[in-house]
């Protein structure tokens, strides 16, 4: 797309440093309990849960039960259920039994999917069955944020990145590539 404005390493470094563009994290300073407002949503507004997280969208809910469990071998569950243990709202067993069940597939996904990308079943066969690739295999601005760490390292004690950025694109991955 070339109208759609990209965010280069030059736009970050000025908004973050001379433009002190600052991120606000609204869950950093409010009591938010998901569950408790999922009991409004039901008790408001007879709100019915979509079953997961993410899966309030059939792209995403796509993306996360069934392409990256399938394709990646990944599964975004582990997000929302290690913060909850961490929280206090589940116990480790619990999500533990929970983690090890399969991802909520919503009847007819894959065939609604297919049909609104146009595949026919061997297409689509084929896309699952190909070898995954790797973000290693596109152009990213990592080694840039490496060499740049001291700087981030500044900038993420003055709040003006967020110290999760800094840990995990600042530092070389390991040889093992982090497995």
């Amino acid at each position: 797309m070339k109208s759609y404005p990209l965010m280069t390493i030059s736009r970050f470094l000025f908004w973050t440093v001379f433009a002190k563009i600052q991120k606000i994290r609204p869950f950093w300073y409010i009591d938010y309990n998901k569950e408790d407002a999922k009991k409004f949503l039901i008790n408001e507004y007879d709100w019915k849960y979509y079953g997961g997280h993410h899966l309030k969208n059939r792209m995403t809910a796509f993306f996360h039960s069934v392409y990256l469990p399938n394709k990646f071998y990944t599964d975004m569950r582990n997000n929302t259920l290690s913060a909850m243990v961490r929280n206090g709202r589940m116990s480790r067993e619990d999500a533990w039994k929970e983690y090890n069940t399969p991802p909520h597939i919503e009847k007819d996904l894959i065939e609604y999917l297919k049909k609104r990308l146009g595949l026919s079943d061997e297409e689509y066969e084929t896309i699952m069955a190909r070898k995954p690739k790797s973000w290693q295999e596109y152009p990213t601005y990592k080694k840039t944020f490496e060499l740049l760490r001291p700087l981030f390292k500044i900038l993420a004690n003055g709040n003006l990145v967020p110290m999760s950025f800094y840990l995990k694109y600042c530092f070389p991955m390991p040889k093992d590539g982090g497995k």
